[in-house]
């Protein structure tokens, strides 16, 4: 029998309760509300002229990446990328719409007025897959392609490895290719650009052969570490800091010939100043930084500062970093290293052949202590990032003073501009806790001046963050559900916003561990309030106690408000300033952008429709932004907008080719759980869709998906199902909302999904006995469990799925390292107990345990480098199926890890996907490997 009873089950559990000790009056009564009233009406899209999809198709569609814009914001450059095939580099004008392309190219640049782009451009995928071996692939075509924006003109550089632009834009820094991967430099040569308009090409500079350069942000100047062979001492490799002038074409030598080691080349924002590190060459830990040297502009030579602390020294992990008003540079120390390991020498006698120390040194062991801060997979996981950890310090550099801001490797400096003091965040007492509980910290104001600390908050979640005033003066931050603030003046620490009479914490919060607040939205510039966000509105909180709506329709609507960040190096709010919002409507999903204006809290309107807006980037040199707006048909094309959105421009076109293909219409439904909850769910129809005809349908789900209704869905291979392919084979696509319960992750997705399908069918549109399921990792757990209680489903894919939570409780997340236990006591799967406490619930929640009513066939898939749900979760669901005679196959995918990477395997995958619910949705054959399966492959 099953768990879950179907509809109707109140009536026939009163019916037989009739017979018995008492009557169906006495159970609890509830009066279950109607749905949204909703009619899907059929396509008015004409099909005749399109096709379905084919997953070729799918492979050409392309994306938006590497995006960026000119420091004039003119000019923008882009890479159109498909899912499998070459990509194409692009330069559009902003103001003009303007575009040209460069075939193969990817990695743009512009320079700074956005008269020239540089792009990579390597050889046609087609080449690179004919490529035999690595030196073949070596051997390709690995160059540079020069752009003029006006004339569309193209000038090529082969073999180019790296490129860049000198901050005024008027050189190209060209960085060749090594010829031989032992090659231990590169020739640098700059190439000045022409002012003409004409592609023609003007004097080239020879630089060097050089391990490491960098270009100021700002002006003409260029960095770079010149290495050479000692002219006495053929033996002996020389390396020398040199500097560049690029508009008079002059040299400097920052540092003498030396045998150290120069890395880190850093500029100033303005390019006015350099630092980088001098290490010692002939040591093998290139960590180790000996110096910190420093040029200003008003010196010929850089000078170079011996920056100690005791116990501690120098990292050259830690990238130096500049204040943007060039006053200071941020640098982290490690502790000093323990004297290192001898090399063991072979025996050279018959007595040294028996010592016991040589033998143990060859030993290969790993202790798991009880009491480590980390266990020691994750201290595997996280080695290389553990050798990079370093204590922040600060060096001022005019009074050259040296200020550790921590004396902890576990120290985390909030990166900021604020001039007296930063925020540090650390773990360390709470390493142990990791394991059961989460994340969690401390955060400490330190006096950028002194060092001195204060204690901000202890034990807070790492979600929770603290955010600086802009003097540094206060700190306000989220704990046990009120904002407070902490005066590092006084100590003093109060609450802030305690009239405004909602709450802070996450209103829709289902897992058995603290909500997490809405946020910050920043600090008003003259410290008089902070703004916070709670679900819908945006709060201004005055540090004398009051707080004040300043969306205020935000919850009465059911719209959520947010600040767009359009300067992303501000850090603070200028009273009187006119703020860009977002809003997200959670009723109907519609997006739109706002203005409010701080001098009178005016709220007005700028675009709003039943689409997704989404800011790129904001323009202040034109007055305008970037921004995309996208549905379930449109793709997210970058357009560009005036300040007050009544101007509009499209400036990319990638996907043309939509047109061609069977498409859909995205609508949104309602449906109510058993007790009374309402769910949401995105209907998903093809072109051509008849509202007098029922569909198989194909439900794809997660946790919370009616968000999408407005979202074009992303074209790829991959282990999803794409929604725009199954609707060209005509399938209709059902995106449900799930809700959870404590303690019960598997009956709460029966609970959700079943009404949901009822819905569908109730609306005429799904096919009751041609309906499949098909979820990923948390949703492929959600689907081996659903199974056991219902046979509502014709067929269902498992992805990734746990079957075992008391096995997967006690394993690790190899890819972390991390140990699996707090996914179920506090996180994801919403036990809220350790199995230790209350085993029932991990034996409930467990579909291994249920397999014997299990009567949908299901597929499996895993990866076995699986490094987030242990693969063995997917053999113990198929073993226990195999034993008990299920119809189960477990497609098993050598080397892959949660997500398939292997393109030939997301493919397969994709197929096999669709041949199986062909099969059992639509009464297609079935496919020869679903039937008869197929032996064991050695592979490569």
């Amino acid at each position: 029998m099953k768990k879950h009873l179907q509809p109707g089950r109140r009536l026939a559990l009163c019916l037989a309760l009739a017979l018995g000790t008492f009557a169906c009056s006495q159970l609890p009564t509830s009066v279950t509300p109607a749905p949204t009233a909703v009619v899907i009406p059929s396509s008015a899209v004409v099909t005749d002229a399109l096709k379905p999809l084919s997953f070729s198709d799918i492979m050409q569609f392309r994306e938006i990446k590497q995006r960026s814009v000119s420091s004039n914001q003119q000019a923008m450059v882009y890479t159109a990328e498909p899912d499998y095939g070459d990509s194409t580099g692009y330069l559009v004008n902003v103001l003009t719409g303007q575009q040209f392309s460069v075939p193969y190219a990817d990695r743009g640049q512009l320079n700074a007025d956005g008269s020239f782009a540089l792009f990579r451009q390597r050889s046609p995928l087609l080449l690179r897959e004919q490529a035999t071996d690595k030196a073949a692939r070596d051997a390709l075509a690995h160059d540079a392609v020069l752009l003029n924006a006006v004339t569309g003109g193209q000038q090529l550089f082969t073999a180019i490895d790296r490129f860049a632009f000198t901050g005024d834009g008027h050189q190209a820094l060209l960085l060749a290719r090594k010829a031989d991967s032992k090659d231990k430099t590169q020739l640098l040569s700059a190439l000045q650009l022409t002012n003409t308009g004409r592609m023609e090409q003007g004097k080239t500079v020879e630089l060097g052969q050089v391990s490491e350069f960098a270009v100021a942000e700002q002006g003409t100047l260029v960095a770079y570490v010149l290495e050479f062979t000692d002219k006495d001492d053929d033996s002996l490799q020389l390396q020398q800091v040199m500097l560049w002038d690029a508009a008079f074409d002059r040299r400097f030598e920052l540092t003498p010939p030396s045998a150290a080691r120069y890395q880190q080349l850093t500029f100033s924002a303005d390019g006015s100043q350099l630092v980088f590190f001098a290490g010692d060459r002939a040591e093998k830990n290139q960590q180790v930084a000996q110096q910190l040297w420093h040029w200003p502009s008003e010196q010929n030579q850089a000078a170079p500062h011996e920056l100690k602390h005791e116990g501690w020294q120098l990292s050259a992990q830690q990238v130096p970093r500049f204040s943007e008003d060039g006053k200071r540079v941020f640098v982290g120390f490690r502790p000093e290293p323990a004297s290192a390991t001898q090399d063991i020498e072979p025996p050279q006698s018959e007595a040294e052949l028996f010592d016991t120390e040589r033998l143990l040194s060859d030993r290969r062991l790993q202790v798991w202590h009880g009491q480590d801060d980390r266990i020691n997979s994750q201290q595997k996981a996280e080695h290389q990032q553990a050798q990079r950890r370093t204590a922040p310090a600060v060096f001022w550099l005019q009074d050259e003073q040296l200020v550790m801001l921590g004396e902890d490797v576990e120290d985390r400096l909030y990166e900021s501009e604020h001039s007296e003091a930063a925020l540090v965040s650390n773990g360390r007492p709470y390493l142990q806790d990791m394991t059961w509980d989460g994340r969690f910290h401390d955060v400490w104001h330190v006096n950028l001046r002194t060092g001195a600390r204060q204690q901000v908050f202890a034990r807070n979640r790492t979600v929770e963050r603290a955010h600086l005033s802009p003097t540094g003066r206060y700190a306000a931050y989220q704990q046990g559900g009120n904002w407070q603030l902490f005066d590092s003046q006084t100590g003093e620490r109060r609450t802030l916003g305690i009239d405004a009479g909602v709450s802070w914490l996450d209103e829709t919060h289902d897992r058995p561990e603290p909500a997490a607040s809405y946020g910050v939205a920043g600090w008003l510039a003259d410290e008089t309030a902070v703004f916070v966000y709670d679900r819908f509105d945006i709060w201004q909180l005055s540090l004398d106690g009051s707080s004040t709506n300043l969306t205020a329709i935000g919850r009465e609507n059911r719209q959520r408000f947010r600040v767009e960040r359009t300067d992303p190096k501000a850090f603070a709010i200028a009273p009187d300033a006119g703020l860009l919002l977002n809003r997200f409507d959670e009723e109907d999903k519609s997006y739109g952008f706002y203005q409010l204006s701080l001098s009178n809290q005016h709220l007005q309107q700028l675009l709003a429709d039943n689409k997704r807006f989404d800011l790129v980037e904001a323009l202040p040199e034109l007055g305008g932004y970037l921004f995309t707006e996208q549905s379930f048909r449109q793709f997210p094309n970058i357009w560009f907008a005036t300040a007050d959105f009544s101007k509009r421009q499209q400036l990319t076109d990638l996907n043309p080719q939509k047109a061609q293909f069977v498409w859909g219409d995205s609508h949104l439904i309602d449906w109510f759980t058993e007790d009374g909850e309402r769910l949401q769910g995105v209907v998903i129809t093809p072109d051509g869709f008849d509202a007098n005809r029922r569909y198989p349908v194909l439900v794809y789900y997660y946790e919370q998906f009616s968000q999408r209704l407005h979202h074009f869905n992303q074209m790829k291979v991959n282990h999803r199902p794409n929604f725009p392919f199954y609707l060209g084979q005509d399938y209709v696509v059902f995106l449900p909302d799930v809700r959870f319960r404590e303690g019960a992750p598997g009956p709460s997705a029966t609970e959700s999904l079943l009404p949901g399908i009822d819905r569908l069918i109730e609306l005429g549109i799904a096919d009751p006995n041609a309906i499949g399921l098909h979820g990923h990792s948390w949703s492929g757990y959600q689907t081996a469990f659903v199974v056991t209680e219902t046979d509502r489903f014709a067929a269902a894919v498992a992805g990734a799925p746990v079957s075992n939570m008391t096995s997967a409780y006690s394993g690790i997340r190899w890819q972390t390292g991390l140990a699996r236990l707090f996914q179920y006591e506090t996180g994801q799967s919403r036990l809220g107990v350790s199995m230790f406490e209350d085993r029932a619930p991990y034996i409930k929640n467990s579909p291994v345990f249920f397999a014997d009513r299990i009567n949908t066939p299901l597929l499996i898939q895993f990866g076995d480098k699986d490094g987030a749900v242990p693969w063995e979760q997917g053999i113990e669901l198929y073993l226990a199926m195999r034993r008990l005679q299920k119809d189960v196959v477990m497609l098993h995918y050598e080397g892959e890890g949660h997500h398939l990477q292997r393109f030939a395997n997301k493919l397969d995958y994709s197929i096999k996907m669709l041949e199986f619910f062909n099969h059992y949705l639509k009464g297609e054959p079935a496919p020869e490997w679903w039937l008869q399966g197929m032996p064991y492959q050695a592979y490569d």
